[in-house]
């Protein structure tokens, strides 16, 4: 009994060994010396044999492997943080295969589509208070995205009377030294200017602007469902701005917005409605609010393509019209303006706000 006992336990302990040579040769197969890889396998048919017959040196068959085994993949004193750096590298090609084909993160950066989804939003706060002190800063922008932030003087000097800057940031001089603001403070800046309250002189450290940021919502976009399905109607997808050609457009961006018109339909804007072959939209349930949105038109100045009632944006037979659904003219740059996206530039619907947790996390609706 003791006999049959020992050479069970033997068995098993020749099986871990082969299994590490297997490992081993997993691993480095494809970057390891054929002479090693092969000295490798002479080995393990030894043991093999051993295992399987009870009879051979065993204690020289495993010296053998494990330093065969050892040649092809080498142990070291690192061969925990290797094996864990492996795990990583596994992990993050997992995500990425993920983020490329199935569920991809994007943010809401400006209110185009309030109020279904929230951009970065700013409240002017004058002075912080204690939950703008750690830790309890960090576990409020952590639930709410919400943040207390303050801008100060670079330098001491007069504060020019002029802001300029691109879509990126506003920027005012102070000295004569720029001082840039980001583009979400855009609305808070020029209301505070009119206002009169900016200060003609700062000293160097002085809080021009104090504020708190809310961060704009996070979603995930299923880049799935447009490989079996095709849009519809009332999706709020995400596009690639690549094949846009608009002077305030990027090229390089991805935009959010409703999707209004279909492909091949022709679109035009009558009475505050909108209109498709000849047929007012109402469904779903958004198009009616935007139906009744008195500010809701065909653009700004001379700049919209839906300006008139007998204007109309005809959409090719791979090309859909988005729009905002905060639909006044100077708060979404939308296919009233840049006209129709082709099919090709879909990365995908907005399903889902994974952050922060405010009023619209969970499904988007």
């Amino acid at each position: 009994m003791f006999k049959i006992l020992k050479k069970r336990k033997l068995r098993k302990q020749l099986k871990e060994y082969l299994h590490g040579a297997r490992h081993a040769r997993h691993m480095r197969a494809d970057i390891a010396a054929p002479k090693d890889l092969e000295a490798l396998s002479e080995a393990e048919a030894v043991v093999l044999e051993i295992r399987n017959t009870g009879q051979g040196d065993v204690d020289k068959a495993v010296e053998r492997l494990s330093a065969a085994a050892n040649k092809v993949y080498p142990s070291s004193n690192t061969s925990g943080v290797r094996e864990n750096v492996e795990v990583i590298i596994v992990a993050l090609a997992a995500a990425m295969a993920i983020r490329a084909f199935f569920f991809q993160p994007f943010k809401i950066p400006t209110g185009s589509m309030q109020p279904t989804l929230n951009g970065i939003t700013t409240e002017v706060k004058h002075g912080g208070d204690l939950t703008d002190r750690q830790p309890i800063k960090f576990v409020k922008w952590l639930l709410t995205g919400a943040s207390y932030k303050e801008f100060k003087a670079k330098v001491s000097g007069a504060m020019g009377d002029r802001f300029y800057g691109d879509r990126d940031q506003i920027v005012v001089d102070v000295g004569g030294v720029p001082h840039g603001f980001p583009s979400y403070m855009r609305e808070e800046l020029f209301r505070m200017r009119d206002a009169g309250v900016f200060k003609s002189y700062y000293k160097k450290g002085e809080v021009m602007v104090s504020a708190k940021v809310i961060a704009g919502d996070h979603i995930l976009v299923n880049k799935m469902k447009y490989n079996f399905m095709h849009p519809e109607r009332g999706d709020i997808s995400v596009f690639n701005t690549k094949s846009i050609e608009h002077e305030q457009v990027r090229a390089d961006t991805f935009y959010i917005k409703r999707m209004v018109g279909l492909p091949g339909e022709k679109i035009q804007i009558q009475k505050g409605r909108i209109v498709a072959d000849g047929k007012i939209i109402n469904e779903p349930a958004m198009f009616e609010k935007i139906a009744t949105d008195p500010s809701y038109h065909g653009g700004h100045g001379n700049a919209g393509k839906l300006l008139d009632p007998k204007d109309s944006i005809q959409l090719a037979e791979d090309e859909y019209l988005m729009c905002g659904d905060n639909t006044a003219p100077n708060m979404s740059l939308d296919g009233r303006f840049f006209g129709g996206v082709p099919r090709e530039d879909f990365q995908g619907p907005a399903f889902f706000v994974y952050w922060p947790f405010r009023e619209h996390w969970g499904l988007v609706r």
